[in-house]
């Protein structure tokens, strides 16, 4: 998936800063419970007795006094450390990691493999609960394989093509990346400085600038199937957001400019429309779930709209929504709103049925209080 000759060039420090940033994890929003969250990561080693060996903070360093009983505790420590991720390792951990890891790689592993593999063994650890993990949504979602990766990555990102996101600040271009395949393989990915070359000086409206881009990657690199142009302020708040409906509004809107659209973008922002409409529906209808009354009519529909576009799901192939994984890590491993806990969005959690319960009985009153009257 990833070419062992890749060439990473156009980026300087500034830019690549600016790109790392956008990805980089962020703190959960303050409150009067836990403030002041987002203060670096701890990492604690014990010999599974109880008995804390090393306590490391990334940003106080070496801490003293820690007390660690089990996986149970290790949100209390958190919470008390005010720490954004912790990880709990009982001690010979990391060899138990290397060991299993050479047991299932070879020369010929591409890189995303590896990488799956090791995610695969420190999972196992973390159900065998020799390692720990807070907050726990980070670990939640199912592991797929490498040949479900590249299935999905062949839909999303074919070979002979590119992909290109470009971030503005006002009127000028803050960052951007071109990632190019071939051969089924990544070789090239190309920053803001190879843009500019190909592009030129731009207009100043990013919602006109970006057919230039287009233009000029196409003419340089490769064709385009996926390109996402917004402000960089946009982009780090959908990409946080879980909230239905958010990218369906933004690309409404031209917050966020998606072209060209293939077609799974355009069956997945119909499908987060319909997720918002959904999640308002209970708002005006006393809890009764309207859309979700004709589902099958919605499924079946959604279905032939795929089966013509010859659209294969992303979600179906992977076993969890990457956007909602990407939310989840992004906004500090919590979900931000909306059905962002993972679960299927035609299920109703919790709290939904518990307030739905609310409304009729609510709804119920009233009625009895009319026919009183």
């Amino acid at each position: 998936m990833i070419d062992p000759h890749i060439r990473i060039e156009g980026f300087d420090a500034r830019s690549w800063a600016n790109l790392l940033g956008v990805f980089a994890s962020s703190p959960p929003p303050t409150d009067d419970a836990v403030p002041d969250r987002a203060q670096g990561s701890l990492f604690v080693v014990h010999d599974g007795n109880g008995n804390v060996l090393k306590a490391l903070h990334t940003r106080k360093g070496r801490l003293r006094g820690v007390q660690y009983v089990g996986p149970s505790d290790l949100a209390r420590i958190a919470e008390a450390e005010r720490v954004r991720f912790a990880m709990a390792l009982r001690d010979g951990a990391v060899d138990e990691i290397t060991e299993r890891l050479a047991l299932r790689l070879s020369r010929e592993d591409d890189y995303a493999t590896q990488v799956l593999a090791l995610a695969r063994v420190v999972r196992e650890l973390h159900d065998a609960q020799v390692l720990t993990v807070w907050p726990p949504s980070l670990t939640a979602f199912p592991m797929p394989t490498a040949g479900m990766v590249r299935r999905a990555l062949d839909v999303v990102f074919p070979s002979e093509h590119a992909v290109v996101l470009a971030l503005f600040e006002q009127e000028r271009l803050w960052t951007a990346v071109v990632l190019r395949r071939r051969a089924g393989r990544v070789d090239l990915v190309a920053g803001p400085d190879v843009i500019a070359r190909l592009c030129g000086p731009l207009g100043g409206d990013w919602r006109r600038d970006y057919r230039i881009v287009l233009a000029g990657v196409e003419r340089g690199i490769a064709p385009v199937h996926l390109g996402l142009f917004a402000d960089v302020d946009d982009a780090r708040r959908l990409l946080r957001s879980d909230t239905p409906g958010s990218w369906a509004k933004a690309a409404l809107v031209r917050d966020v400019v998606v072209h060209p659209m293939p077609a799974y973008v355009q069956v997945a922002l119909a499908a987060d429309g319909i997720r918002a409409v959904t999640d308002r529906s209970r708002r005006f209808t006393l809890g009764f779930d309207i859309p979700q009354i004709f589902a099958p009519l919605t499924q079946l529909a959604r279905d032939r709209v795929a089966a013509v576009a010859n659209v294969a799901s992303v979600r179906e192939m992977l076993g969890f929504d990457p956007l909602k994984t990407l939310a989840t890590f992004l906004s500090g491993g919590r979900p931000s709103g909306g059905d962002g806990d993972g679960s299927d969005p035609d299920d109703e959690d919790e709290d939904a049925d518990e307030r739905d319960e609310r409304d009729r009985a609510d709804a119920a009153g009233s009625n009895d209080a009319l026919d009183e009257k």
